[in-house]
Order: C-alpha cells, then sequence, then structure tokens
C-alpha cells in the first residue's frame, strides 16, 4: 500500500494506517538512517525506563526565518529535533495528530520512493501527546 508522503528539506512526513502521522529526517545513506532511528529510540529507552512519571513535551517553535521547528524533550533530556518545517509542512502533519498520536522514525531516499523505517525496519518510536500543540497557529 502506497501511502502519501511530503518533504521539507530534510525532513519526511507520511501518513500510517489509520491516518498517523509518520515524521522523520530524511537520509540518503540507508545506514546512517538505520543508526539514527537508533539513537533516537536509545534516547527514549533512556528516558522512559525511570520512573513513569516522566513526561514528554512537544513544543513548535517558530525559527527566526519563518519556518518552524518541532521539538521533542522529556524531563532530563532533548530526544529530538525536527527543524526547518514550513507553515504548510506543519498543517499536514497537524492535521493527522488529530488523535494525538504520531510515530518519530527516519526515511530513506531509495530508487522505489522514500522508505518508512518504521515500516521496513520496526525502528520508531510511538508518541501519545495529549496536551501537544493546542495553541499553536501560524
Amino acid at each position: 500500500m502506497a501511502y502519501p508522503s511530503f518533504f521539507s528539506r530534510e525532513i519526511a512526513l507520511t501518513f500510517l494506517g489509520d491516518s498517523i502521522p509518520a515524521i522523520g529526517p530524511k537520509f540518503t545513506d540507508r545506514e546512517e538512517a538505520v543508526l539514527a532511528a537508533r539513537r533516537y529510540l536509545q534516547g527514549i529507552n533512556q528516558m522512559a525506563g525511570g520512573p513513569r512519571n516522566n513526561s514528554l513535551r512537544i513544543a513548535i517553535q517558530r525559527q527566526a526565518d519563518g519556518r518552524y521547528s518541532l521539538v521533542m524533550e522529556g524531563s532530563r533530556q532533548l530526544i529530538g529535533k525536527l527543524q526547518d518545517l514550513d507553515e504548510l509542512f506543519m498543517k499536514r502533519f497537524l492535521k493527522g495528530f488529530k488523535k494525538r498520536l504520531f510515530i518519530l522514525t527516519c526515511f530513506v531516499e531509495g530508487v522505489d520512493g522514500l522508505e518508512c523505517l518504521v515500516l521496513t525496519e520496526g525502528l520508531g518510536a510511538v508518541f501519545y501527546a495529549p496536551c501537544a500543540v493546542k495553541s499553536w497557529r501560524p
């Protein structure tokens, strides 16, 4: 099944299953993408391995050039920061974010198009963020 994909420079977005957004950096080298996805998962596991009262903060920050950054941080560390997202890209992401679920993963540009590592390698983290980005407006 082909899923629609969108790009904003080095970031890719696709919608899986019941319109759940999968977002993350886009790579041309598969090994580099797998290593980056594993680093994300390792950071998430370290954060979640402690007390279960760890919170995840997801924020959309406006950059000086007018584009946006999507920042995910735990109580003690930065998990990921996706930068240089344009307004249309953010609207597409938020349109699929209605269930307050999204998947952080990596993508690889290949001969057959964009490969989402959460589908091909199982490398991705599902986030549930019920209070995230309620107040975002372009």
